[in-house]
């Protein structure tokens, strides 16, 4: 049909989807034979019809190409909502042109469907990536034999079925050899390292570790404070195992700090997250960025990496002999043997990828069998409270899966890549879009429908979006307000319809990276060519505590809120806030005064006498304590005649010494030695 017009075929993109040109206009054709498209990934029908924005004189090659569709394969035509249209509905906003505008129109016919997106703007390059025309290719039928015997006695050998070698099998009792071999790793850990910290994970693994770690220090009290542990939530962790974690977060802690002779803080039981513009939700949404594939794993530094490291930065110095505790094994899959086998070699440590931050995994020799029974007959310190057989049933309904390790524990990003790929089932992310199907959450949704049903529905439609015959992507990367070549990020139509059973599925959106995500779209959309539809702010809104009002425009708008402001020399300066809450010339005052009170509560000693100049007051007193965050004052305990007193430095407008500590022993010296 569009041969005989004259068409320009420009090739083909993942074997469904062609792209087409005439006279200056793309077409790009998608097509879905003999299956059937997600219903939920197709839009909501408009009450449109095609005519109203086809010009018979201007798309007149276009019109007969959708007539051949309609009258000769007799396809019906249904045009679902999406910005092209709201752009031309009354009343007209020149805001929603946008060069990156297309038509979308849905074809149905007895076995084909079709996706005819029409790209209207002048491109000075075709969608899709595709690069220029090309020879039609050869479509004409073609019949192909293959010859089979009459009777094939290989289809009805059953093969026997093979025992995974990492089964997760209960036995007896564990291998005494395995364990003592694994209880001396451990000892050694504790006795050559400063601090040791356990990547916990919330998976058997590294519940393993986590056990054996404790076991030894409560046999050994006197390693007792070098004990830390570290989990990580991605912001969209399995329900089940982020519950399970947050449980043992409360159990561990109030136990160990029950048990341990100078107890256990919860400081040093933490869970890390992606920042709120990292996250998930945020990146899909507000970045329109495509769910991750095998090809583009953008998830993993952002939910797993960034966030462990910039915890172990912050809280352990250069200073300090630090050992990071792994739930890795040889036997998980070979990926894993490979990437264990090249950190660590032969010997127990291996450096990670932080100021030398030493990693050692003590279980790497056992086997999933040796996993499962060690959980199943050692009962953990906090056994009454949180039993490990609530973990083993979890892991049971789902089928003996691997997990995923948290980013504290990834040694390098490619490590980090691989735990996430390959066809092997695992737990981590409901809305995983790496592996083809996440069978650790289709088995848990049979146990558990009403938790996790609405994750497993949401999951596939996330998967769905990667499949560009649904014209979710935009046909175009942008490059800092221009256009290149390429398939592009997600359109705002299909964010709309994701974040449509998001909202109906009643899966949590955490106000913050709402907020987050509006921030986004007006600093990016708007600027970079993509028009944003009122039908995406109502449906954002929609998970906001109280709706923005008829201002909502003007909200997190960089033209209101910018990023940077210009000085007198008309030069571009980045403010640390903005908008109505801009930095003042007050703000930089205080500022500077805060750290000029810091450096003076720096060279104060321990039970010098100070004046202190509050807002509206002065108080006199002696210092008890200075409590310092990252090398920051933060709070001083003054002792107030009967009283002690509580300031954080942030109140301070001035502070001096009256006396010294010093000065006063000096004295006291000399009374006695003049009375001697």
């Amino acid at each position: 049909m569009l041969k005989k017009r004259k068409w320009n075929y420009f090739g083909t993109v993942r074997n469904w989807t062609s792209v087409f040109e005439h006279s200056g206009q793309f077409i790009t054709i998608h097509h879905f034979i003999k299956n059937d498209p997600l219903q939920e990934l197709m839009g909501i029908p408009d009450r449109i019809h095609w005519s109203e924005f086809l010009d018979q004189s201007e798309y007149k090659e276009i019109i007969l190409f959708i007539h051949g569709l309609e009258e000769q394969l007799k396809m019906k035509c249904m045009i679902p909502e999406q910005t092209f249209v709201d752009a031309l509905k009354d009343p007209y906003n020149p805001l929603m042109n946008s060069p990156k505008h297309k038509l979308m129109l849905w074809f149905t016919g007895e076995e084909v469907t079709l996706l005819v997106e029409i790209f209207f703007n002048p491109q000075l390059f075709p969608p899709y990536g595709v690069k220029a025309p090309m020879n039609w290719p050869d479509i004409s039928h073609k019949v192909e034999y293959e010859t089979q015997s009459l009777f094939a006695a290989l289809d009805y050998i059953v093969q026997p079925e093979v025992t995974s070698p990492d089964a997760m099998t209960i036995e007896e009792s564990i291998n005494p050899d395995t364990l003592q071999t694994s209880k001396l790793a451990i000892e050694r850990i504790f006795k050559e390292c400063t601090k040791v910290i356990v990547a916990y994970s919330g998976g058997k693994d590294s519940s393993v570790i986590l056990q054996l770690c404790v076991e030894f220090v409560l046999e050994h009290s006197e390693y007792q404070d070098k004990l830390y542990i570290v989990s990580a939530s991605t912001g969209v962790e399995n329900p089940l195992i982020e519950k399970h974690i947050r449980a043992m977060q409360d159990v561990v802690t109030i136990k160990l700090d029950d048990l341990f002779e100078d107890g256990f803080d919860e400081s040093r039981f933490v869970i890390v997250e992606p920042k709120s513009d990292q996250t998930y939700v945020t990146c899909v949404f507000g970045d329109g960025f495509i769910p991750p594939s095998p090809t583009f794993k953008w998830c993993v530094e952002r939910l797993k990496v960034n966030p462990g490291r910039e915890d172990l930065l912050e809280r352990f110095s250069d200073e300090e002999l630090v050992c990071q505790v792994l739930g890795l094994r040889t036997l998980e899959s070979s990926n894993r043997s490979k990437s264990i086998q090249d950190h660590f070699g032969d010997d127990l440590y291996g450096i990670h990828v932080l100021r030398g931050l030493k990693t050692a995994p003590p279980i790497r020799h056992w086997s999933g069998a040796d996993v499962a029974t060690y959980l199943a007959t050692k009962p953990s310190p906090w056994n009454e409270e949180y039993s490990n057989h609530r973990l083993i049933n979890i892991y049971g309904m789902a089928s003996g899966i691997m997990e995923c390790p948290i980013g504290a524990m990834i040694q390098n990003d490619n490590d980090a890549i691989k735990s996430c790929s390959g066809s092997s089932a695992r737990f981590g992310c409901w809305a995983c879009t790496v592996v083809k199907e996440d069978h650790s959450l289709k088995n848990l949704v049979e146990a558990y429908p009403d938790e996790l049903g609405s994750y497993y529905k949401m999951r596939g439609l996330l998967k769905g979006v990667q499949d560009i015959r649904y014209g979710g992507c935009t046909g175009y990367y942008r490059n800092h307000g221009g256009f290149s070549s390429g398939y592009g990020d997600l359109t705002i139509d299909v964010r709309i319809n994701l974040l449509r059973y998001w909202w109906e599925l009643n899966i949590p959106l955490p106000e913050v990276e709402v907020i987050e995500i509006i921030k986004k779209v007006k600093a990016r959309e708007g600027p970079e060519g993509l028009a944003v539809s009122n039908r995406f702010w109502d449906m954002v809104y929609r998970f906001l505590p109280v709706h923005p009002g008829i201002n909502h425009r003007a909200m997190y708008d960089p033209t209101w809120e910018p990023n940077y402001l210009r000085n007198e020399d008309n030069k571009k300066e980045k403010l640390v806030s903005v908008g109505v809450d801009r930095v003042t010339q007050r703000d930089l005052s205080w500022i500077a005064n805060y750290r000029f009170v810091s450096q003076q509560i720096k060279a104060i000693d321990i039970n010098d006498r100070v004046e202190i100049v509050l807002q509206n007051q002065i108080v006199r007193g002696e210092i008890i304590e200075v409590q310092i965050e990252n090398g920051i004052p933060k709070v001083l305990k003054l002792q107030m005649a009967k009283r002690l007193v509580e300031l954080p430095v942030t109140v301070i407008k001035q502070i001096k010494v009256t006396e010294s500590h010093a000065h006063r022993v000096s004295l006291h010296q000399q009374m006695l030695d003049f009375s001697l």
